[in-house]
């Protein structure tokens, strides 16, 4: 087994966000979903207005949530399994992938200010729609996309 190295740790959480980030802006923009972009969410849970809900956003999902909170984790996980097997990667991800559409995309209207509302045009104040279990409001493809991503 290898020492931990974070470096390696935090440069993969950040590509691992931007690909995960591009995957789920292609299947947004080819009709295989309609959930709103994640720095939007996560942004808007701390601003009503939409371009401050996205500069917040995309710092908590680029650098807090995808390069820190997952790319270290991840690692971990890797680190602890004595592995970072191919396989041992889809594995984690299923798991995740699970975790967040089953556990966390449920309860975030309870936890998220200005969840049910549906978004309109770029002056909309900064308001999502709740997604549910597995992204099913989010359109007929985005729970085989979540679970095949990872992506919540």
């Amino acid at each position: 087994m290898t020492d931990f190295n974070v470096l390696a740790a935090l440069v993969a959480g950040f590509v691992a966000t931007i690909v995960m980030t591009a995957m789920m802006t292609m299947a947004a923009r080819a009709g295989m979903t309609q959930m709103p972009p994640m720095p939007l969410v996560m942004g808007s849970m701390m601003s009503g207005d939409r371009r401050k809900a996205m500069a917040i956003g995309g710092m908590l999902h680029y650098i807090v949530m995808g390069t820190v909170l997952f790319g270290i984790g991840y690692a971990l996980l890797f680190h602890a399994f004595g592995s970072a097997a191919w396989w041992v990667g889809v594995v984690i991800g299923l798991v995740h992938g699970l975790a967040v559409g089953l556990v966390f995309m449920p309860m975030m209207p309870a936890m998220h200010p200005r969840m049910e509302a549906q978004l309109v045009g770029a002056g909309a104040p900064a308001t999502v729609r709740s997604s549910r279990r597995l992204g099913a409001r989010s359109g007929s493809r985005a729970p085989a996309f979540s679970a095949r991503t990872g992506a919540g």
